[in-house]
Formats: structure tokens, sequence, C-alpha cells
């Protein structure tokens, strides 16, 4: 039976979307989590402990363990960037305590992508990574990104099986800004709420009434 580890350090998905620095991230770690409970795959999810609470979850073959990186509170993912020693030995030690071997990993954004490419290189697995944002775009439209992320990525994309993209555009970006070939890359985008297919504003800006979701017949 295969044993999955997923890596994602910046999204905490016991944080709300929109509370604190809860995002659309958090909503995908959601869907993932909630799609292993439904296959019953023998997964662990690494994230970093974004609150106080809980530090471990467990749903049947899932499992959820959030590590102590930096504070217990909302912090900039940037942090991350220096923290490489301290988030691969958090995750072994959880590896090790769980007893979880695993076969494959599968990594969400850059930070997490280095970790996977590490702990690939020690199983000698395949994984394989969601991109969200890639840094050479980001740079190109006025971010301040660092050389550092930007090789990174470069390490993490040629190594990984297969890479996960949320566009075609992104798609585009990796094969003529990293050189990765099409065949590597999946568009899998995210999925939207019926609920969000209805008007919930006005043309002035004023929210409507509140309205029960579409729901599709099956």
């Amino acid at each position: 039976r295969m044993k999955i580890l997923i890596i994602t350090l910046h999204a905490d998905p016991t944080i709300a979307p929109g509370a604190q620095e809860g995002g659309g991230t958090h909503m995908y770690i959601n869907e993932l989590i909630n799609l292993m409970i439904y296959k019953q795959v023998d997964s662990l999810f690494i994230t970093r402990k974004a609150s106080k609470g809980k530090a471990f979850f467990e749903y049947g073959s899932v499992k959820l363990k959030r590590i102590e990186i930096g504070p217990e509170a909302p912090w900039n993912k940037n942090n991350l960037d220096e923290r490489e020693d301290e988030i691969s030995t958090a995750i072994n030690k959880e590896l090790i305590l769980q007893g979880f071997i695993p076969d494959l990993i599968h990594s969400v954004y850059w930070h997490s992508g280095r970790a996977a490419l590490r702990f690939s290189k020690l199983f000698h697995i395949p994984f394989i990574h969601t991109i969200i944002s890639n840094g050479i775009r980001k740079r190109d439209t006025g971010y301040s990104i660092s050389n550092q992320r930007i090789e990174i990525e470069k390490e993490i994309f040629a190594a990984a099986k297969v890479l996960i993209s949320i566009s075609n555009s992104e798609k585009a970006d990796l094969v003529s800004y990293y050189a990765i070939p099409e065949d590597k890359i999946r568009v899998i985008g995210r999925g939207v709420d019926n609920l969000f297919l209805k008007d919930i504003y006005d043309e002035s800006g004023t929210l409507l009434s509140k309205q029960s979701p579409i729901i599709n017949s099956i």
C-alpha cells in the first residue's frame, strides 16, 4: 500500500480561509486531505504550526502534523528561506516518530519543494510538486525575488517527477523560463464551489440576501 508524504510548510490547513494568513493554498490542502480520507490513502501531511492548538490530527489512515518552525502565529513565509536544516530536522523527527517511510512525496510551493528534494534523495523515491507561483514571473512583474529562490526552483522543477500547474499560462512560464518539457507538466486548475457561480453582490457592490448554492444533479 502506497504511503504519501505531503509537505506544505506555508499553508497550515487548520487556518480558515480569510483568517490570518489563510488563503487559496490552505483550501487546496484541505481538499487534498479530504480526498486522501475519501480514498483511504496512507498519508502524512506536514505543515508549519501557524496558530495555537493541537499539533497532531489523525483521520484514519490520514495524519496531519503541525511542526514548530517560528512563532505559533501568522508569519511571513519568506522567513522560511534560511531555515532549511531546521525544517528537515523537524520533518525527519516526525517521520521517525510515526514510523512513516514514504513511497512518494508531494510538495506545495518552493520551500516545501526544497524539503521534498532532500527527502527524495534520502529515500530514493520520486516527488511531485505543486508550483503555486514561480519566481522568475514574479520578478518580471515587479516583486523582489531572491536569486536563491530561483536557483532552488530550477533544481526542484528539474528533479520532480511531475509538476502541477494551476494554469496554462504558468505552464508556458515553466517551459520558457525554466526549460521544463511540456509533458512533465500537468495543468490542474482550482475548483470553484457552485455557490460562487451566482452573483452575491448587486451592481452597487451591496451584498445580496443569502442564497442557497446551486447543486448540480448527478
